[in-house]
């Protein structure tokens, strides 16, 4: 684990809501109490990301196991917002780079792509470890909620 920089902490958490653009409410990664969304939105002067949300509910099974294994890691590319008519990691997928450090977790770059080959130009997140905890363990009991669901 790498000391790190004087980052400013954000708060992370992961809920449903009712977003714009769908009829039910949606899951949604909140940084600062806005989507992650609206952050990629505001950061790169654009509404590319409107439409995209968690990788929870994926329809291949192959990739929401993936997704629950990189939960699990730090010092990997996580796919956190996928294209929400597709819902795979086929197509339109954003993912950020986990960096764990000495005292905090950072989303240190975002990419298109789980290969995140055309990069997303925003600033770094850093959380506070415990808090980003709590955000896995809520993030994978949805996947495990919502694919008990889908059976």
């Amino acid at each position: 684990m790498r000391k790190s920089h004087k980052y400013i902490r954000s708060k992370i958490d992961i809920r449903q809501a009712q977003m714009e653009g769908f009829q039910h409410p949606q899951y949604v990664i909140t940084i600062n109490d806005i989507t992650l969304n609206d952050y990629l939105n505001q950061n790169t002067q654009s509404r590319s990301f409107d439409l995209l949300v968690p990788p929870i509910g994926l329809f291949e099974n192959r990739d929401q196991q993936k997704v629950l294994e990189l939960l699990s890691y730090t010092n990997v590319a996580l796919p956190v917002l996928v294209c929400s008519d597709d819902m795979d990691i086929s197509c339109t997928v954003v993912t950020t780079n986990v960096e764990e450090m000495k005292d905090c977790i950072i989303w240190r770059a975002f990419g298109y792509g789980v290969d995140m080959s055309k990069p997303i130009h925003v600033p770094p997140l850093a959380f506070e470890k415990d808090q980003y905890r709590e955000f896995v363990k809520v993030f994978k009991d949805f996947i495990h909620f919502n694919h008990r669901d889908s059976l």
